[in-house]
């Protein structure tokens, strides 16, 4: 298998190093001549521009920031060999509805969401294994058919386990288990830091919970902003409903009184527990 990855992050660049293991033949295209240089010594093929082997391969992985993608299908399609399927990783589907609507036969579309990822962006902190025993969201777009038999291939490529979802399903999804977690997490990292003047030693005090909780939220700021506003009308209505949640809860608790909700948070979260093996290295959606 030939396959081209447009984006060598820590997604595209951990995809390009997946496909290697496995024995696939590897180009891409970074705008960061730094990061060519680097995948240039991990194997990957990056000595001539995209134009130039675009022409040559089997599956386009676009793995570009959100604003591109836009971008970027147009230009495959108007170049790419006849067949070419698109594989696109983006973390938030939604806005990309007219754009999918392009890919039409003979090319195929391929819309994928690895739930893994690092507080950390970059080529130099991808790792092949950064997929491996983590869900893959195959997103099930009106229209597309998908060949049972390619999805298989990027799992195995992957080491992932995949989660068929709906199109339509996919965003409210991800701002129920991803951005707003991001943002909650960000919230307590923000209580901290106000407490610097009342409580100056609590850097020095904290322990596995507030490291835990604070993980995610600890992210790339440019990386979340994008995302936030790709899925904007989501994280507002699911962001409403935490936030009512609190209400709720501190009126409570200046009663004097437990949170009820708090019985069931155990179970709640073994729920999910039980779908996800223990990580390789931390990860986020």
């Amino acid at each position: 298998m030939r396959v081209g990855v447009i984006g060598l992050g820590l997604i595209g660049g951990s995809v390009a190093k997946a496909c290697l293991k496995a024995g696939w033949t590897v180009y891409a295209y970074d705008v960061n001549s730094r990061v060519i240089e680097q995948a240039r010594v991990e194997g990957i093929i990056v000595d001539t521009t995209w134009e130039q082997w675009i022409q040559d391969i089997d599956q386009i992985v676009l793995a570009t920031p959100l604003n591109d993608v836009a971008i970027w299908i147009p230009r495959i399609l108007a170049h790419a060999r006849a067949g070419c399927t698109i594989v696109d990783m983006s973390s938030v589907k939604g806005i990309f509805q007219s754009v999918y609507a392009q890919i039409q036969p003979p090319f195929a579309l391929l819309s994928l969401h690895p739930m893994a990822g690092k507080e950390v962006r970059g080529f130099e902190h991808s790792d092949s294994r950064l997929f491996e025993g983590r869900s893959c969201l195959i997103v099930e777009v009106e229209g597309i058919a998908l060949d049972p038999h390619l999805v298989q291939q990027w799992m195995t490529v992957l080491g992932s386990r995949p989660v068929w979802v709906p199109w339509d399903q996919h965003d409210a999804l991800m701002s129920l288990v991803s951005h707003t977690p991001y943002l909650i997490s960000a919230a307590v990292l923000t209580l901290a830091k106000n407490a610097d003047n009342t409580l100056p030693l609590w850097p020095q005090v904290v322990g596995t919970g507030f490291l835990d909780v604070t993980r995610i939220g600890a992210s790339d700021e440019r990386l979340w902003k994008e995302i936030l506003k790709a899925n904007e009308s989501h994280i507002r209505e699911t962001f409403a409903q935490f936030t009512q949640l609190i209400h709720e809860w501190n009126d409570q608790i200046q009663r004097g009184e437990w949170p009820k909700a708090l019985k069931d948070t155990a179970s709640i979260r073994n729920r999910a527990v039980s779908n996800v093996p223990p990580p390789s290295s931390p990860t986020n959606g």
